[in-house]
């Protein structure tokens, strides 16, 4: 869930539930914050302030038919978001929520689709958002695409890439295959299934895993020199093998970690939790690694630093 995101005097500050990552973009001197609450459906459910203050807003709403054996690509520059939710739709229903430092400059964003690609243009310069709110079919091919801006995924089941610079990517019960990276920002995953192939190279990785064990495929996520987290319920059976290269801090709290096996030396250590062939798999080259196994996470702990 990513909760806000501002740009101020060229840094982009992202607040996610793994902790806060600061990134920059390209435009000085500009103040631009967006607030998205919890779970947002409606262009009234965001809260933006431009330059300290509250944004001139605005709306606009685009339908564009799903074509079959083609993805929907969505590129929007650094001061937007994209928010994409899967439903019954047969169609895409995209709400372009607009806000600026004056009310002048709100015709002068738009959103516009030409052959399978819908981009966002506004004024030059920075004083401007577009966030898009995108229902989905739950089944869509989606290809996103951002430079600083977050991305947030839920209840997809088609094929789905997402690919960012410097902002968060979160997804949240995708069951289909989905393929995230991001160069700089931070990644989150929480549900129970599907086929994701998670990457960072310098940004966090966090794994919240539910239910009893994954249906799918399998998780795979992979940090350079970031850290992980990774929450397992109690007596989660599904195979899950976290594991990191180097000297970083390695923790294992909770009841599970007591009968974890383990492989432990100066340059690789591995952590094996469940039962049967792996289907989760978190790996770091440089970063730290927390584990939190059911209940409070307070019932055993092991610390390796």
């Amino acid at each position: 869930m990513i909760t806000i995101f501002a740009l101020r005097k060229a840094c982009l500050t992202f607040v996610l539930l793994l902790g806060a990552s600061t990134l920059c973009a390209g435009h000085r001197g500009v103040d631009v914050s967006i607030r998205d609450g919890k779970d947002p459906s409606r262009c009234e459910d965001l809260t933006i302030w431009i330059d300290g203050g509250p944004a001139a807003r605005a709306q606009d709403s685009l339908r564009i038919p799903a074509a079959a054996g083609r993805p929907l690509r969505v590129k929007v520059p650094d001061h937007s978001g994209i928010r994409v939710v899967g439903s019954d739709r047969a169609d895409f229903e995209v709400a372009v929520c607009k806000a600026a430092a004056s009310a002048g400059e709100l015709s002068r964003i738009a959103a516009t689709e030409s052959a399978g690609e819908l981009s966002v243009r506004g004024p030059d310069g920075g004083a401007w958002a577009a966030y898009l709110l995108i229902a989905a079919p739950r089944d869509a091919s989606i290809e996103l695409d951002a430079e600083s801006a977050p991305i947030a995924l839920r209840g997809l089941a088609g094929r789905v890439t997402a690919r960012t610079v410097n902002g968060p990517i979160s997804l949240e019960d995708c069951s289909g295959r989905i393929d995230a990276e991001a160069e700089n920002g931070p990644i989150q995953v929480s549900g129970s299934g599907g086929d994701l192939r998670l990457r960072t190279a310098n940004g966090p990785i966090g794994v919240a895993l539910s239910g009893s064990a994954w249906s799918g495929a399998g998780l795979e996520a992979s940090a350079v020199n970031g850290p992980l987290q990774l929450a397992i319920p109690s007596g989660y059976r599904s195979g899950t093998i976290v594991e990191s290269l180097g000297h970083s801090p390695f923790r294992c709290r909770g009841e599970g970690c007591a009968s974890a096996r383990r492989t432990w030396d100066d340059r690789h250590k591995r952590l094996e939790l469940g039962e049967g062939p792996a289907v989760v798999r978190l790996s770091t080259s440089n970063g730290p690694v927390s584990v939190r196994s059911g209940g409070d996470g307070e019932a055993a702990e092991d610390e390796e630093e």
